[in-house]
């Protein structure tokens, strides 16, 4: 057995001893390949980090010069702020100048008008002051005259006495009698002075609470506000009462019940109302554009009778003009002219240029080659009307006075100058309209004789 177990012990260690060597050899090989990858991935990452590193520098650099800027912007900023503060400031300083110099001129002026009323019922006191003391001296003056005519007739009445006993009692007693209503008189009207003094100036002060609180409407308002405020503050439940009354005061008419009513049913309408309109408003576009369509057609059909209509002027217009060069065959007459000065179909030219004014000017032509087949020689004068109606058929319909150098589309018709056809343009849609055909106007162009 301890044979075996030292076997066992000695195979045991040898194990152990063998673990360690593996152990250290893959220890130092693992050192080994772990060193070798390091060096290698730092001479593979060497100019990543190279660049990383210019990169994060970039980086650095650009972040300062960033700063930099927003700090620069932040004190133009702040300084700009600043400046718009100051000239707010400014400009709250005007106005508070403004307010203060419009305050006190309100101040003064209200001071003036109140110092103006303070003075009048001063002047009014002082004067009702001067009408008392003056009737309270003239009181005194007659008291005193009244006393001493008293005593006059005392002495008087004494000494009558003295002469005649009977006589002298009678007029003594007669003489006290009058004395004593004279004092009764006096004294009262001694003592109904000051009721007559407290009585006119509680006159003058209900006077002025009337002119200032009553007559004028803001007095007015103010003492009733006043009223009502105080009222309501004191006792609202009075307030509330009051309110609920007249609530029910007013539920009582029948006019004012149906006048709820149809405010209510108004209230209705008008939230209903929105519906309807935009009801109206999808309907709206449909019914413009059947509209539309009718006025083409009805466009179309004028155009074509009058294109019809014009067919027909233009061959009874040739066949007169025809008639007449054959009635004019004699060399020796002279055509006169019409009393205007143009030649003997003027008029007849006029028409035909209302109805065809965009191919008027082939007629002379046509006209010159009627005649050099009869081989007569135009007057002068008729040659001068020919060129001035052929100027005229240049200018615009309108105004007359510019040469037509606007065509209008789709109608192909020259009838209008630039400063026209602006003017036209600057209308309402539907009368954007040809001035000869009465064609709706879509385009123009723009043409150079």
């Amino acid at each position: 057995m301890g044979l075996v177990n030292f076997v066992i012990s000695t195979v045991g260690k040898c194990l152990d001893a063998v673990c360690l060597l593996l152990d250290l050899n893959f220890i130092i090989v693992h050192t080994v390949v772990r060193t070798v990858l390091a060096v290698i991935t730092f001479i593979t990452s060497l100019p990543t980090l190279l660049l990383n590193s210019v990169v994060q520098l970039g980086n650095m650099m650009v972040c300062g010069l960033i700063s930099m800027a927003e700090a620069t912007s932040n004190v133009a900023h702040g300084t700009v702020t600043m400046l718009g503060s100051l000239v707010l400031a400014l400009e709250g300083l005007l106005e508070s100048l403004k307010m203060v110099g419009y305050l006190s001129m309100h101040v003064l002026l209200r001071g003036k008008e109140h110092l103006c009323r303070g003075l009048l019922s001063l002047l009014e006191g002082c004067g009702i002051a001067v009408s008392l003391v003056v009737y309270f001296a003239n009181t005194v003056v007659n008291f005193a005259l009244i006393a001493t005519q008293n005593v006059y007739l005392a002495v008087v009445s004494v000494w009558q006495t003295v002469s005649s006993p009977l006589q002298k009692v009678l007029e003594l007693t007669l003489t006290s009698f009058t004395f004593l209503y004279s004092s009764l008189v006096g004294t009262s009207a001694f003592l109904w002075s000051p009721c007559k003094l407290v009585l006119d100036f509680l006159v003058s002060l209900v006077h002025m609470f009337i002119s200032i609180f009553i007559l004028n409407i803001y007095g007015l308002l103010l003492t009733a506000a006043i009223a009502l405020t105080t009222t309501a503050y004191l006792n609202p439940e009075l307030t509330r009462q009051a309110a609920v009354r007249i609530v029910d005061y007013l539920s009582s008419f029948p006019s004012l019940r149906r006048l709820h009513l149809a405010l209510h049913r108004l209230a209705s309408a008008l939230r209903s109302a929105p519906r309807f309109v935009r009801g109206a408003m999808q309907r709206l576009p449909r019914i413009l554009h059947h509209f539309y369509l009718l006025e083409r057609g009805l466009w179309r059909q004028l155009s074509r009778l009058s294109s019809q209509l014009g067919l027909a002027l233009r061959t009874q217009l040739h066949r007169d003009n025809n008639n007449r060069i054959r009635g004019d065959g004699d060399p020796g007459e002279e055509r006169r002219d019409p009393p205007d000065g143009r030649a003997g179909d003027g008029a007849h030219q006029e028409l035909l240029d209302l109805v065809f004014p965009s191919s008027s000017t082939d007629r002379p032509l046509k006209k010159q080659s009627s005649s050099g087949k009869d081989a007569k020689a135009l007057p002068a004068e008729n040659l001068l009307t020919l060129l001035k109606e052929q100027e005229d058929r240049k200018k615009c319909v309108i105004c007359q006075d510019c040469t037509k150098t606007v065509v209008l589309l789709p109608c192909r018709h020259l009838c209008l100058c630039t400063d026209c056809t602006n003017i036209l343009l600057r209308q309402p849609i539907y009368q954007q309209n040809c001035p000869l055909c009465r064609h709706m106007i879509l385009n123009t162009m723009d043409v150079y004789l």
